[in-house]
């Protein structure tokens, strides 16, 4: 392969990478009906025409969008450390999530399931991601019941919806940053107290 042809493709996958960041970032602060191609092509610097060479239109590059920002969520909720306990597990996926949040303004949405994405017309099947962020964290508390770190008497699933929702809540007021639902890191670091402290045997 000749180096122009490596640096052409080079600079095409830039520029569908620049458009589903724009994409990425449009979608969270605009909403499905908000962020129209034009508004995405100008975020990403580019003409409508060149967006179409690489999406036939914004109903697929939202699905790819979706599909990308849930692979590294989970991708950053699973990134612990190997072999920490089940506690420390848990307190690493919800600072990671908080984290991931802030920097990416579509997830919040769509954990939330924000209307103005419009999810139920979409066809997005990597959604089924966010429902395996619950069986995750059932299966760490099982672990945790098991090796005798967590309380026997726990109720798995309803404690795993719990702390899910909690990550999910203080992941999006991360995003919002709404003073009324503050989430700076003493209120983080008081959220992890509080679930270990409900968990530990």
């Amino acid at each position: 392969m000749s180096t122009a042809v490596s640096a052409r493709q080079l600079q095409s996958q830039e520029k569908r990478q620049r458009i589903l960041d724009a994409a990425r970032l449009c979608f969270g602060t605009l909403g499905f009906a908000g962020a129209t191609v034009p508004a995405i092509a100008a975020e990403a610097g580019v003409s409508n025409g060149l967006l179409y060479q690489f999406f036939r239109g914004k109903q697929q590059l939202f699905e790819v969008v979706v599909g990308e920002v849930l692979r590294d969520w989970v991708r950053a909720l699973v990134a612990t450390e190997p072999g920490i306990s089940p506690l420390a597990r848990l307190e690493a996926m919800f600072r990671q999530s908080v984290a991931f949040c802030r920097s990416h303004p579509l997830l919040p949405a769509l954990l939330t399931r924000d209307q103005l994405l419009e999810l139920e017309r979409i066809d997005a099947p990597h959604l089924d991601r966010v429902d395996a962020h619950r069986e995750l964290v059932a299966r760490i508390l099982r672990e945790g019941v098991a090796a005798g770190e967590l309380r026997r008497d726990l109720d798995i699933a309803a404690t795993a919806d719990v702390v899910c929702q909690l990550q999910v809540d203080y992941s999006t007021r991360a995003y919002r940053r709404d003073p009324r639902f503050p989430a700076d890191d003493a209120l983080i670091d008081g959220a992890v107290r509080f679930v270990r402290n409900a968990l530990r045997a």
